[in-house]
């Protein structure tokens, strides 16, 4: 993830997400709004929620989805 621009008055940034060589640009996202995002290999989507924008700083998590093995 690459960050490329924040606006703390108003809460909103833009990123860039690379997944799978794939660049997908996310822009004026807030926070608290969740952003997904498939793997190669996974069912569900990985969801990325930013807390916080600072000037040059976002501050939140990743949810990994839970694999689960299947049944032979």
């Amino acid at each position: 993830m690459t960050l490329r621009k924040t606006d703390p008055k108003r809460n909103k940034y833009n990123v860039d997400v690379v997944a799978d060589d794939r660049r997908v640009e996310k822009k004026d996202k807030y926070i608290n709004e969740p952003i997904q995002f498939y793997v190669a290999g996974a069912r569900q989507p990985f969801e990325m929620v930013v807390n916080e924008v600072q000037k040059d700083r976002i501050t939140g998590y990743l949810a990994t989805p839970k694999m689960f093995q299947s049944r032979r």
